[in-house]
């Protein structure tokens, strides 16, 4: 039985590589990363861009009505036949709670992975990212207060799913193949892959 897969992380687990590789073997799955979509809306001059550029250049997260309503929209797109790949979203308890609960409206079923991935490996990587990619976004203290949202906001989230049975675990302590090796091989044993 397909269900709905997202995708947990602590910042810098190649995350979004995996979501791409992914994507490669997801017959009827369609992508949802609400990051892409506030970046092109943030690069329009409106009411709306300004209040996505104000959260996001402080390193706060978007309000949840904002996340919602795209969701909304993304989710009124779906053929009956598609399931979601989402990446990025449900970091919150809230945002959680409403997807539990569009999961249920919509008669769906879903499974979480989560990229395992500690504090120390991850400041590692963002910092050789920062290096070769010469991101500005990338200084000492969003990297603080990104990792301070995880550790406040969705930690609790990933406690709860595990809680429930709803979690893969992943160790993004690998190379991005064996990562994704072991993504597959972890989606296959709960029949989501063939």
């Amino acid at each position: 039985m397909k269900k709905d897969i997202i995708l947990f992380w602590i910042q810098w687990s190649w995350k979004g590589t995996q979501a791409d590789l992914l994507m490669k073997k997801l017959e009827w799955y369609l992508y949802f990363e609400p990051g892409q979509i506030f970046r092109a809306l943030k690069s329009n001059d409106n009411i709306l861009w300004e209040h996505i550029r104000d959260r996001m250049d402080k390193w706060q997260m978007v309000d949840d009505a904002i996340t919602f309503g795209v969701f909304d929209v993304y989710q009124h797109l779906l053929k009956p036949w598609n399931y979601m790949l989402i990446d990025w979203f449900l970091r919150t308890l809230e945002q959680m709670y409403y997807f539990l609960t569009q999961e249920h409206k919509h008669k769906r079923d879903f499974v979480w992975i989560h990229y395992n991935l500690d504090k120390e490996e991850a400041i590692k990587r963002l910092y050789n990212r920062a290096k070769l990619e010469w991101r500005k976004d990338d200084t000492e203290k969003s990297i603080s207060t990104r990792l301070d949202i995880y550790e406040k906001e969705t930690k609790p989230v990933i406690e709860y799913l595990d809680g429930l049975g709803k979690i893969i675990h992943i160790n993004a302590h690998q190379s991005i193949e064996d990562i994704y090796k072991e993504t597959v091989e972890s989606l296959k044993s709960h029949w989501l892959l063939q």
